[in-house]
């Protein structure tokens, strides 16, 4: 019997946003795509919170690529908000074979 489910990864879309905050209990991010599914949000489980945030925003990527199955290319700002980091996906690499 021939599968018809797609890998959840092809249901994703394009990220093309990330947030990244600090909160005391460690940090949050969410991804942002095009397509169906809109955001992935949740912890990050390394690094605590009180590391600087370069650690979280390399956590964040590896994460996002692990989720996604594509490399990703990341343009960090400071956000207006204290301890909050937003993120432009400038590039995506390719989706790899279903």
């Amino acid at each position: 019997m021939a599968r018809n489910r797609k890998p959840y990864w092809r249901t994703l879309g394009t990220p093309t946003h990330v947030v990244l905050y600090r909160t005391p209990d460690g940090w949050r991010y969410a991804v942002y795509f095009t397509g169906p599914v809109g955001i992935a949000d949740g912890a990050l489980a390394d690094p605590p919170s009180s590391s600087e945030p370069d650690l979280a925003q390399t956590a964040l990527l590896r994460k996002a690529e692990e989720f996604t199955c594509r490399r990703l290319e990341v343009l960090w700002q400071a956000s207006d908000q204290p301890d909050w980091w937003t993120g432009t996906v400038a590039k995506a690499g390719p989706l790899p074979p279903a």
